[in-house]
């Protein structure tokens, strides 16, 4: 199996543990704290999330891309390893530098406006780990160069004591601060932990004044896209909060949480595809550059959208099942969500793997402010009447601005009939798998547990069939991988 296959499991992998967390502790946490608790969580979350914005700045997306570039330059040349490792520690220096000096500065701000206008809550000074974490997270240097295991280990590890804590210390509603502490502490823990690696690697770290100024400027330009994404993310969460009360904001954010887990699976692959495609770019292989982009759509297409529409389907069953009775309102928020999922996986896309590669920064630090604009005076104008669901909807017109705006701009790779040829086959096998699920509870009628297992595994298996009917090109390259992987042990087994 090629490195690139093993990595792409790997990152799979690691975005499966690092919402693992959530989707085992969830259904036990809503029920010990309550929507009241939940609520006040989530509003100092959302609160936090504007700091955490400015703390990364773009940086993870920036980062991976300089350091592909690094290992691009050094690829063919022989003898050059002492070249290549200080060319890593200066770029490296200079990126996470503008990350150190970031986080300070929205650390003290934070801790300022919590004690003057939180009365000092100790929920949200427990956030303020949370600032700390993320501005020693260096995660995109190990993706960059595909060091996958490495985070791995201490994703894994960390999730799992977290996960245990979570069981054996909260079991009250007054137990909201030992579960907050829990997540943001390890969360840091776990940053602190794979330093070791990176100071192993690199033999010390260079921070000079020269290499941050060198990458200010970019970096500024990028987190013009975190930014005004945080408009439509955290801010209006807390516009919700502000109008309709901190229950409102636990019910979006529950259904917010089902629909990060969705999304991660797809930056798994824009994860691992990022450093081909710098390489590609840089090294002109326009060919192999175009072919890729259009086999990640077509991934999209395929994986995506059945997603949209199986989660659509069993949206009730699952919050029944999920988060419980109490939580019931959040449906219609995770159906609104849920359709946003294939705009965003469109915009990761178009964004991040064509136009920031291709150095349309600016283009696409508009994106983003556009739509971010278009977003928020939505949901101004639709939280009174709507409430949650308004904010769901404001989500989904701040993304659909986004793509319209970023497919005008790659329409030299990208035509608008050429992605609607790709999508429509994969939205029609989807209503069919749709209807297939939504026929089940007309033949059984058991608990909503059973229903819901029933339902995924005929929407699974209905989906895969017409694939396979189809003779789909996605299914068939991963069949073959698997086949080629089998074929390779077969062949190492003989040679024993």
């Amino acid at each position: 199996m090629s490195k690139q296959k093993i990595n792409y499991i790997l990152m799979m992998l690691y975005q499966f543990f690092m919402v693992i967390t959530p989707l085992l502790t969830t259904p036990y946490v809503v029920r010990v704290l309550g929507p009241e608790k939940i609520g006040e969580d989530a509003y100092a979350n959302a609160f936090v999330q504007m700091f955490l914005v400015f703390v990364m700045l773009g940086i993870a997306s920036y980062g991976k891309k300089v350091i592909a570039t690094v290992d691009s330059d050094f690829n063919d040349k022989l003898g050059s390893q002492d070249k290549h490792k200080q060319a890593l520690r200066n770029e490296f220096g200079g990126v996470f530098g503008v990350q150190f000096l970031a986080m300070w500065s929205m650390l003290i701000l934070y801790l300022l406006l919590v004690t003057l206008f939180f009365d000092g809550s100790i929920i949200f000074y427990l956030y303020g780990f949370m600032i700390v974490a993320y501005g020693f997270d260096i995660s995109w240097y190990f993706i960059a160069r595909g060091q996958l295991k490495k985070i791995m280990t201490r994703t894994m590890l960390i999730r799992i004591v977290t996960i245990a804590s979570i069981f054996l210390l909260v079991k009250t509603e007054e137990d909201l601060w030992i579960y907050v502490f829990i997540n943001c502490f390890l969360l840091l823990l776990g940053q602190v932990y794979i330093w070791f690696f990176l100071i192993r690697e690199l033999g010390g770290l260079s921070m000079h004044l020269a290499n941050l100024k060198k990458h200010l400027k970019p970096i500024l330009v990028l987190a013009v896209i975190p930014v005004s994404a945080m408009i439509y993310i955290s801010v209006n969460r807390v516009v919700l909060g502000a109008m309709q009360g901190e229950i409102e904001v636990g019910y979006y954010n529950q259904a917010y949480k089902l629909y990060t887990i969705g999304f991660m699976f797809v930056q798994a692959l824009s994860a691992v595809l990022m450093p081909r495609l710098v390489h590609f770019y840089e090294t002109r292989q326009m060919d192999r550059f175009v072919e890729m982009i259009g086999f990640f759509f077509r991934y999209i297409c395929a994986s995506v959208l059945p997603v949209c529409l199986g989660v659509v389907a069993v949206s009730s069953a699952l919050i029944h099942v999920f988060l419980g009775d109490a939580f019931m309102p959040v449906v219609p928020v995770l159906i609104i969500l849920i359709l946003s999922l294939f705009l965003a996986a469109m915009s990761d896309l178009f964004g991040m793997q064509i136009m920031v590669i291709r150095g349309q920064n600016r283009a696409y630090a508009y994106s983003g402010i556009i739509g971010s604009i278009a977003s928020f005076g939505f949901n101004l104008c639709i939280v009174p009447v709507m409430a949650s669901e308004g904010t769901a909807l404001a989500f989904l017109v701040g993304n659909l601005v986004i793509v319209a705006i970023q497919l005008y701009c790659i329409r030299d790779l990208l035509q608008l009939k050429q992605i609607i040829s790709t999508m429509l086959p994969y939205v029609l096998y989807s209503l069919v798998m749709l209807a297939c699920i939504l026929a089940v509870p007309h033949f059984y009628s058991g608990t909503p547990f059973y229903t819901l297992v029933i339902q995924c595994v005929i929407g699974v298996v209905s989906y895969l069939a017409i694939l396979f009917t189809r003779r789909d090109e996605i299914l068939y390259y991963i069949i073959a991988s698997f086949q080629k992987k089998t074929l390779s042990k077969d062949k190492r087994m003989e040679e024993m």
